[in-house]
C-alpha cells in the first residue's frame, strides 16, 4: 500500500514537471513567433533589427533603473532617424521585487538640446519629486512635471501653444536627450503604437520654435 502511494505520488510529480516543461516550451515558442511577426511588421516601415544602442540603454536606465535591453529596431520616420528599444528592469527588493518591461522611442533632432524632461504629475511626485517649474497654464502645471535646469529654456520650449497641445496629448511623456527626443511606454513595444507615438513626437518637434534650435542647440 505504501509502495503504491509512493508510486502514485512519483507519477504525479513527474506529470507536473512534464506539464511545466511543456508549458515553458509553448510559451517560449509563442514568444518567438510573436517577435518574428513584430519584426516582419516593422520591416514594412523600413525598421530593421539593430544592436541595442548603449546611449539609449543609458537613457532607459536613468528613466527606470539599471536593467537589460531587449530587441531594438532602427529606421526613419518622416525623414528623421528613429529607434525603439525594449527594456527590462526591476523595482523593489527582496520578496517585493518585480520585473517590469518598458520600451523607449527616440526620434532625431536637428541639433542637441539641453536636458528637459516632461512627465505626468501625481500626488507622489508632488510630494517627493523635488523642484517643479510652474508656468502660466495651471491645467498644464497640474498635469505635468517639468525637470530642467534652465527655466528660460523650458519656458521657450513650453510656450502657450505647446502647453495646450500637450494637454490634448496627455499620454505623451518625453525628454530631450542630446540630439534626440525620447518618449517611453509600458510593456514591449507594438509597431502600431510606436507609429502613433512617433506621430505625436513629430508633432511636438514641429511646435518647437526655430529660435530654440538656433539659440540653444549644439551640433549633433
Amino acid at each position: 500500500m505504501a509502495a503504491t502511494s509512493a508510486l502514485i505520488l512519483l507519477l504525479f510529480v513527474v506529470l507536473m514537471i512534464t506539464l511545466l516543461v511543456v508549458s515553458i516550451v509553448v510559451i517560449y515558442k509563442h514568444g518567438r513567433a510573436a517577435l518574428r511577426r513584430r519584426a516582419a511588421e516593422a520591416a514594412r516601415y523600413g525598421w530593421l533589427p539593430a544592436p541595442p544602442n548603449p546611449w539609449l540603454m543609458d537613457v532607459a536606465a536613468r528613466l527606470f533603473t539599471s536593467g537589460r535591453p531587449g530587441e531594438m529596431f532602427a529606421g526613419e520616420f518622416r525623414g528623421r532617424g528613429m529607434c525603439v528599444l525594449d527594456y527590462t528592469y526591476s523595482t523593489g527588493a527582496g520578496r517585493g521585487q518585480r520585473t517590469r518591461v518598458a520600451h523607449v522611442v527616440a526620434l532625431n533632432l536637428p541639433v542637441a538640446l539641453p536636458p528637459l524632461t516632461l512627465s505626468k504629475d501625481s500626488g507622489l511626485t508632488r510630494a517627493f519629486g523635488g523642484r517643479d517649474l510652474e508656468l502660466e497654464n495651471q491645467a498644464f502645471n497640474d498635469a505635468f512635471r517639468i525637470s530642467c535646469e534652465d527655466d528660460r529654456f523650458a519656458s521657450a520650449v513650453l510656450h502657450p501653444r505647446m502647453m495646450e497641445w500637450m494637454l490634448f496629448n496627455g499620454g505623451l511623456q518625453w525628454q530631450f536627450a542630446g540630439n534626440a527626443l525620447v518618449s517611453w511606454g509600458a510593456n514591449s513595444f507594438v509597431v502600431q503604437d510606436v507609429l502613433a507615438r512617433l506621430e505625436a513626437m513629430h508633432g511636438l518637434i514641429e511646435l518647437i520654435p526655430p529660435y530654440v534650435f538656433r539659440d540653444y542647440g549644439r551640433p549633433a
